[in-house]
């Protein structure tokens, strides 16, 4: 699939349809694993800072642009890409995919209220599907979900730990399901089991999805520093040809 590298990251550069479309025939339909991490400005210049991320990154089959930031930032270097690819909704579309096929899935994070809603949800809207576990984010010890993901043989595993730990853990563990399609989804468990409301259509179409969240959301603020700071080391090695790392922050990010 073609890709389109902003700051040694390659992302896929394609439609949602033409993703999934790719992803079935060549991955799921086929039965073989793949690893996919979807990125915004934030995850980027996290992985600047932190090259062991980076490199849990760079070992993702997929990387996908999901952030309207990292679109436009690929506008403002050699790269183009053709448009952002929402985590939440490959989420969607793989459910859609695993129901039409009466596939097995596995579902990895959130509190515990929100993962037994979204299976419940699962359960009703999607009855082919086979949920063979589940277990929330707040397990602390992630080698024992991880075996029990193996043992439960899912064809899909989605993990809704927040980054950096959601790719972690599939990088680190992705060798016991390896037939699986594992995908970091972020806060998707709380939008789809209705604990957190996504944008309105009008405003997603819009590209505006980071201002609803952002008013919705006021703390957020803080988060969304990171995107200059992502644009100035994008642009900073544009300009000069030189790859530019900050200097190192304390990292704020929370474990789940």
């Amino acid at each position: 699939m073609q890709t389109e590298t902003i700051h040694h990251i390659s992302y896929v550069n394609s439609d949602l349809t033409s993703f999934m479309n790719h992803l079935e025939q060549h991955y799921i339909d086929q039965e073989i694993g793949a690893f996919i991490s979807t990125v915004n400005p934030e995850i980027g210049y996290a992985a600047i800072k932190d090259r062991d991320y980076f490199n849990v990154l760079s070992s993702s089959n997929f990387i996908l642009p999901d952030g309207i930031g990292v679109v436009m930032m690929s506008r403002l270097t050699n790269s183009r890409l053709q448009s952002r690819i929402a985590g939440f909704d490959v989420f969607k579309e793989l459910l859609g995919i695993a129901n039409k096929k009466k596939k097995r899935i596995f579902l990895y994070g959130a509190k515990k209220n929100v993962i037994e809603n979204v299976v419940s949800k699962i359960s009703s809207e999607y009855p082919n599907i086979q949920i063979t576990g589940y277990s929330d984010g707040y397990v602390q010890d992630r080698a024992k979900v991880a075996k029990h993901i193996a043992n439960a043989k899912p064809d899909m595993v989605f993990v809704a730990l927040g980054y950096p730990h959601q790719e972690k853990f599939i990088h680190n563990y992705r060798h016991l399901f390896p037939q699986a399609v594992s995908i970091g989804l972020g806060g998707s468990f709380d939008v789809f089991s209705g604990n957190v409301k996504r944008a309105p259509s009008w405003m997603i179409r819009l590209n505006l999805e980071w201002l609803y969240r952002l008013v919705t959301n006021p703390w957020r603020w803080k988060r969304m520093l990171s995107i200059p700071k992502y644009a100035l080391a994008v642009l900073k090695e544009e300009k000069t040809g030189k790859t530019f790392y900050p200097k190192p922050e304390k990292d704020h990010t929370k474990q789940l």
